[in-house]
């Protein structure tokens, strides 16, 4: 690209300004696991309009810019006129020209938009897209359910989907009966390197998902699922499966069969920020099915209920994460704080070395009770660690 004599910085910096100006805090949609991430997501508003801000200062912001621009894209009802932008020819920052579908890494897709009216576009647009390393399938409200024998009673395309890493998946039973992009298992088929997987949705018998083989996957995580896909699960293959995020509380004797199946291989297992994980108790549970595995535990403490009863085993966890979100359904934090401190500092989790905090612990490390929470841990050898921290 040529240089703009009022631009006194080379293009090289300035798409480095540009990247750390764009680029979302908690790094969203990711292919890894990374602790008390959201799910469904795409990168937020405020880094949209950044971007957009971006491409309009002028030509030279623009060709700079216009690549991140099309990072996330999430497709609406004129789907046709993103086809035809994805495949056309735009001047990128390398000062030659591209078409806009190789810049996409993150594409959001409604099911409104794959019935049998439109999915040809919607094929033609993930075909336009070769570089997409997270496609999301999110809960719609409003999927009409009345019409849906008509508007997806015919069968839809798929491609190959060789470079996603991640999938996000609400399922909506009727809708997958045509097949194509809108059946998980055809998506599954055609991903084989896919690393990170959300499931939730409407899966009743689960009876289509069959046996699946899915050997780079290594992060599942489970919303709100029946205990028939949990079971359904257990007979899938997934050899490098270390990490499983529980949002929803399913039905105990499902996931713990989920544990008894997978617990020996696991490393890491997340309770997400649900009240449904206050009105029982399922550290219990879990850590009696997987004692001698699982060496991170990661909750919202202020969304989960604390051990009822001894668990009669010693777990082998050496790291737990506890997010500091408030819950405004707990009528004593202090108490509930104060029993969950003395749970990890008794016998149950002889291995437990670190205790880090996430999200924001500063008016709960200023009160003049914490010093006491923080002594019984020290105590006990171990150590509280902020996120971010260096161990």
């Amino acid at each position: 690209m040529a240089s703009d004599p009022n631009c006194k910085l080379p293009p090289e910096l300035w798409l480095i300004i540009f990247r750390l100006a764009t680029r979302p805090d908690d790094e969203q949609l990711t292919s890894t696991y990374e602790p008390f991430e959201g799910c469904f997501d795409m990168v937020s508003e405020i880094v949209l309009r950044t971007r957009r801000s971006l491409v309009q200062v002028c030509r030279t912001w623009r060709a700079l810019a216009i690549s991140f621009l099309y990072e996330d894209v999430r497709v609406r009802p004129d789907a046709d006129a993103l086809k035809k932008f994805l495949e056309s020819d735009q001047f990128s920052s390398e000062g030659k020209y591209s078409t806009p579908g190789g810049w996409v890494r993150r594409l959001e897709l409604p099911y409104t938009l794959t019935d049998h009216s439109s999915s040809t576009d919607v094929v033609h647009i993930l075909q336009s897209c070769p570089f997409i390393h997270t496609l999301i399938r999110p809960y719609l409200p409003d999927v009409p359910r009345e019409s849906n024998e008509l508007r997806y009673g015919l069968p839809t395309g798929i491609v190959a989907l060789s470079s996603l890493t991640r999938l996000d998946w609400w399922h909506y039973y009727t809708v997958a009966r045509s097949g194509g992009i809108n059946s998980l298992v055809d998506v599954l088929h055609n991903a084989p390197y896919l690393q990170y997987l959300t499931l939730g949705g409407e899966f009743h018998t689960a009876q289509e998902l069959g046996e699946l083989q899915l050997p780079a996957l290594t992060t599942l995580r489970l919303r709100r699922v029946s205990a028939a896909l949990l079971l359904r699960i257990c007979g899938w293959e997934l050899p490098s499966l270390a990490h499983i995020i529980v949002d929803f509380p399913p039905e105990s004797y499902a996931i713990g069969q989920v544990w008894s199946t997978f617990g020996r291989q696991l490393s890491t297992v997340e309770f997400g920020r649900n009240v449904v994980f206050l009105m029982n108790d399922q550290i219990t549970s879990f850590l009696r099915a997987s004692p001698t595995s699982v060496k991170t535990f990661n909750y919202f403490i202020f969304f989960t209920m604390f051990p009822q009863l001894p668990m009669g085993i010693e777990a082998s966890v050496e790291r737990v994460g506890i997010h500091a979100f408030p819950c405004r359904m707990l009528p004593d934090s202090w108490t509930h704080l104060d029993r969950h401190f003395w749970w990890l500092a008794g016998p149950s989790l002889p291995a437990l070395r670190h205790v880090v905090l996430y999200g924001d612990w500063s008016e709960i490390t200023k009160n003049p009770r914490f010093p006491r929470l923080r002594g019984c841990l020290e105590s006990k050898g171990c150590k509280i660690e902020f996120a971010g921290e260096s161990s």
